[in-house]
């Protein structure tokens, strides 16, 4: 699988769904990354089938959640290499969304700190974060990318997900 072709897609279908109509911050990504990494850990800590995609697991689903988000930042930059690094994924699940906290709070630190120098520094930690878990995935006989491919279906059809339902009281701001 081409990851660039894929990061492109889900960012077009991103901006499409009117996720982009509002300018998104690094803020708001950094947050919902973490956000989506937590909610895998709960998955996991409550052994939980996931409520969108019942025949997986939750764990896999935020997972592909958390891959998704990425590739619509990393979309939204022009992120055009995934020649990373691979790091821990021969851990446990809960090492691995240790890891994957960790690079995401390293790509935001790199991203505000003029020490580190341009962009492509903090995008390389952010595509390090998408392999790792797709490695992960690979590692455990998990399909990752046949998961995305299913949410991203999945969320086609959310009524929480329409622009409309979104500007309401308790809609999804981002």
């Amino acid at each position: 699988m081409n990851l660039v072709k894929l990061q492109n897609e889900i960012h077009q279908q991103n901006k499409d769904m009117g996720w982009w109509d509002e300018p998104r911050t690094f803020d708001v990504f950094v947050c919902l990354f973490h956000s989506e990494l937590s909610e895998a850990m709960e998955g996991d800590r409550k052994n939980l089938m996931d409520d969108h995609l019942p025949h997986y697991e939750m764990f896999w689903v935020e997972l592909a959640d958390f891959v998704i988000r990425v590739m619509d930042c990393l979309g939204s930059e022009g992120n055009t290499e995934y020649n990373c690094t691979v790091l821990g994924v021969e851990s446990t699940r809960t090492r691995l969304l240790a890891e994957q906290h960790r690079l995401v709070t390293d790509a935001y630190s790199r991203s505000e700190d003029p020490y580190y120098g341009p962009r492509k520094h903090y995008l390389t930690t952010l595509s390090s974060s998408v392999v790792n878990c797709l490695k992960y995935a690979e590692l455990h006989n998990v399909d990752l990318l046949q998961i995305i491919d299913e949410k991203r279906a999945y969320n086609l059809t959310r009524d929480d997900h329409k622009p409309e339902n979104r500007v309401k009281a308790n809609g999804k701001k981002y």
